[in-house]
């Protein structure tokens, strides 16, 4: 059975790097407050996202004054009531705090007979220690030995929650630096945690608020050693030793400061912040080699756009002329395993192993891609990994697993091996090479040029129906599909595989409009789109679902609107809005000509980062729960639109036809 451990403890020495977490572990959430300049993103890649509160963030801490705030997760933390649990973070609280360091829930001393009680919640006070409600409504809990960890240090604390314990004492579990506590109280054995918010600093907001400072809260599915716990703060800055951002002016130049400047032009365009590689012979490497002999960990990440019509063979980058004859070498090459395809290899000391991403995978706009080496998991399929727009890819080869030797000092080549052969079509933006193994939440989050706000247009009136109107490639593929006089798409419940031909690239974006017009009688549910083949089992997709609700999936929970369809079989404008920096139900809201529909099915207070995923029109996954109707004019938009921004009427139709897509 799993063992659940909840720790925190402080940090004697800063910045080093924290160990493996067992192979029979999970690593739930992490917030360093330093990944990112907002301080509220999960470096996971897991989309759980804090809401600051209005706290501040210095050296790569949450810093807390002291006064109320919520400071808290927006959504509930996944925890399952059989499950155990490790939770830790480092805390620094002044002399005079006697605050809360977390607790899960808004209040876990909430009156059960007032139906307010929240049983399988816990709390961290600075001067009490952990204590955990169970399912039953008792406690159990562990006391500092000290009495407070109020001295202005910083300090690791550590508490597990561990249902199989064998005695009360061990379902509950408090680390102070590392050293277990034996202030055991109460003597609940009923020790659980269940789904609630996570607030960090004061509970709920309202009482008890801690002052000095908190960092890298950390939550881990398993109960882990002490020598499994964090060793360190994380520093809050990222080792990047190259970074071209091809900013216009100088778009050679090394961004990262360490003096790798490129140099080449043939077969290049460095234009609107992007170098722009045209299908033949290119030029373009480091004037010197990369020195990246002292990195055994490192990511390699950049972000792409394949040129429409090309699907040959392409090398995006290569260390060294041939990465797979070298070891410490590595390479990207595009449309390799099929068109919309990237491939990543690293050459280990032992061989070298690469991952593959489907292809379309990278069909149309742009897309992260990242590589990552992480000596952490020599010996296990882990060690290199893919990622396109932060997931990482599952096909993988190769039999290398010691990735603890470094990598080359060598020569970085963009654009083609070795600047000869297997030349690259496609735009590349941000190349950033760190000196780190990254988690998906530190990733490079968006490109430095330019983000076109129309995503996607289907118009479903033009010469080529399917085609996307914005001119980035986001073209549609099905059957059963005809296309009226009228320039509609109509479905009549036997459409299959309707759908984006490649993941739409909506990852770049903080918050997005979709918008359509529908003209339906159907009375039955029927899908009208949704982002990935079930929205609701993916965070940040997006559904839509006549005569049911529509909304987004936040990170394990919904904020969804139902009772919007208008069954009347005459034409209705919609618009699904995405408003990243709203609050409570604001963050999702439903129109109907102009008009927002104010009911909610399930609301969440928190946001969660949009994904990539192939967008199904008219089915759930191509086949399932077929709407019956006419569709036009959908449009995706980059961000929150206002009623008075949203398609005023349906697009012209340049002449009468009829076209039926067998």
């Amino acid at each position: 059975m799993k063992r659940i451990a909840l720790v925190f403890c402080t940090a004697i020495a800063a910045c080093a790097a924290a160990p493996a977490v067992a192979a029979n572990t999970y690593t739930i959430s992490h917030w360093d407050f330093g990944s990112d300049a907002l301080g509220e993103f999960d470096a996971t890649g897991h989309n759980d996202l804090v809401n600051a509160g209005g706290a501040t963030f210095a050296n790569g801490a949450a810093v807390f004054d002291g006064t109320a705030r919520e400071f808290a997760t927006g959504h509930n933390v996944d925890f399952r009531e059989n499950q155990p649990y490790t939770i830790e973070c480092f805390a620094l609280a002044e002399p005079d705090c006697d605050g809360m360091v977390m607790e899960l829930s808004p209040n876990i001393s909430a009156n059960q007979s007032q139906g307010a009680a929240y049983p399988g919640s816990f709390y961290i006070y600075a001067r009490e220690g952990v204590m955990v409600r169970g399912s039953s409504g008792r406690y159990n809990g562990e006391k500092f030995d000290s009495g407070s960890i109020c001295d202005g240090q910083w300090h690791h604390i550590a508490a597990i929650i561990d249902p199989a314990g064998e005695t009360a004492a061990d379902r509950v579990q408090l680390y102070f630096d590392g050293v277990r506590q034996t202030g055991h109280w109460q003597n609940n054995t009923d020790s659980c945690l269940r789904p609630y918010r996570l607030y960090i600093g004061s509970r709920g907001g309202t009482a008890i608020p801690f002052k000095g400072m908190i960092d890298d809260v950390r939550i881990t599915e398993g109960v882990l050693s002490p020598s499994q716990f964090l060793q360190s703060r994380s520093s809050g800055t990222i080792d990047v030793r190259a970074y071209w951002k091809f900013d216009d002016g100088d778009a050679l130049a090394d961004a990262s400061g360490n003096g790798n400047a490129l140099q080449g032009s043939q077969g290049v365009t460095f234009a609107n912040g992007c170098a722009s590689f045209d299908g033949t012979a290119s030029d373009v490497r480091t004037v010197n080699s990369l020195d990246l002999g002292a990195c055994t960990d490192a990511t390699v990440e950049f972000f792409v756009r394949r040129h429409a019509g090309s699907n040959s063979l392409g090398m995006v980058m290569e260390l060294s002329q041939q990465a797979t004859s070298y070891s410490g070498a590595f390479y990207f090459s595009l449309d390799e395993a099929g068109p919309g395809a990237v491939n990543g290899l690293f050459r280990l000391a032992d061989g070298y192993r690469y991952g593959n991403s489907p292809a379309n995978t990278v069909n149309a706009g742009w897309h992260h891609v990242a590589l990552v080496k992480d000596s952490s998991n020599s010996g296990n399929a882990y060690c290199v990994s893919l990622y396109v727009d932060g997931v990482r890819m599952g096909d993988y080869a190769g039999a290398a697993r010691n990735s603890g030797a470094s990598l080359r000092n060598d020569v970085l080549y963009i654009g083609s091996r070795k600047n000869g052969q297997f030349f690259l079509n496609a735009d590349i933006d941000d190349i950033r090479i760190t000196a780190a193994a990254l988690q998906p939440g530190q990733f490079l989050r968006k490109r430095t040029g330019p983000l076109d706000d129309m995503v996607a247009y289907w118009p479903f009136d033009k010469s080529d129906p399917f085609a996307d109107a914005t001119g980035a490639g986001n073209a549609l593929t099905g059957s059963g599909v005809t296309i009226t006089d009228g320039g509609a798409a109509a479905f009549d419940g036997s459409q299959g595989g309707f759908a984006t031909l490649a993941p739409l690239p909506l990852h770049p974006y903080e918050s997005m409009t979709v918008e359509w017009f529908m003209k339906t009688a159907m009375q039955d549910v029927g899908i009208v789109m949704e982002t990935s083949a079930n929205a609701l089992n993916n965070s940040g997709a997006f559904y839509a679902a006549a005569n049911e609700y529509a909304g987004f999936q936040m990170t394990r929970t919904h904020n969804l609107v139902s009772g919007w369809s208008a069954a009347d079989g005459r034409w209705h404008h919609y618009a699904l809005v995405y408003d990243f920096g709203a609050t409570t139900a604001d963050i999702v809201r439903l129109y109907r000509d102009g008009v927002q529909i104010a009911t909610h099915f399930s609301s969440n207070t928190g946001a969660a980062r949009l994904r990539a995923e192939r967008l199904f029109i008219g089915a759930r996954n191509g086949s399932q729960y077929p709407f019956v109707g006419e569709l036009d004019d959908i449009r995706i938009t980059g961000r929150a639109l206002a009623p008075a921004e949203f398609m005023a009427e349906r697009s012209s139709v340049p002449a009468a036809f009829t076209l039926i897509v067998r």
